[in-house]
């Protein structure tokens, strides 16, 4: 008798601790960037769940200041996009891409915890500040050159300043 109680409470616990890893969700947002003249767009897919809600800024290199914003909801089929028209195409900008649980409608908090303790540690672009997770991602976006078509890039984990990257010498 004292072997099933032992064995049930093993059962238990195992049920309690596989629950409990099965909650956190791993979420991945992907997106390719096209910029055409002053012309900004994203399109992209995510895991996230639908009326999941994504911010997009367009922002200064040097000061991080926002230039552009647009909240989008992520559509039924885990798209979302949005799209710009920027001032200033002789700077390069940085696009950033970011999901915050802490600014989600109720229902999706109750997906990935109203905190981001939900996420999964391996998401791409994890972002982990004090008690708070959030999924970043990011592009960079070139000036407008004379005769330039424009740039077909896609949104990374990291941030590389193309212009930090370049010294002109070995």
């Amino acid at each position: 008798m004292e072997n099933h109680k032992l064995l049930i409470m093993i059962v238990l616990l195992v049920l309690l601790f596989s629950g409990c890893a099965a909650s956190k969700k791993e979420v991945k947002i992907a997106g390719n960037v096209k910029t055409v003249g002053n012309k900004v767009s994203v399109n992209g897919t995510s895991t996230l769940e639908k009326n999941s809600e994504i911010k997009v800024e367009l922002k200064d290199i040097e000061s991080d200041a926002v230039l552009e914003e647009a909240i989008v909801k992520v559509n039924a089929d885990r798209t979302y996009s949005a799209n710009f028209s920027r001032e200033n195409r002789d700077e390069e900008q940085k696009l950033v891409v970011t999901f915050k649980p802490e600014e989600q409608p109720a229902d999706i908090q109750k997906i990935y915890g109203p905190k981001g303790e939900n996420i999964g540690d391996g998401s791409p672009g994890l972002v982990k500040e004090g008690e708070f997770a959030r999924i970043q991602m990011f592009d960079f976006i070139y000036k407008v050159e004379k005769g330039s078509v424009g740039q077909r890039t896609f949104l990374l984990d990291t941030f590389n300043n193309l212009s930090e990257n370049s010294s002109g010498g070995e």
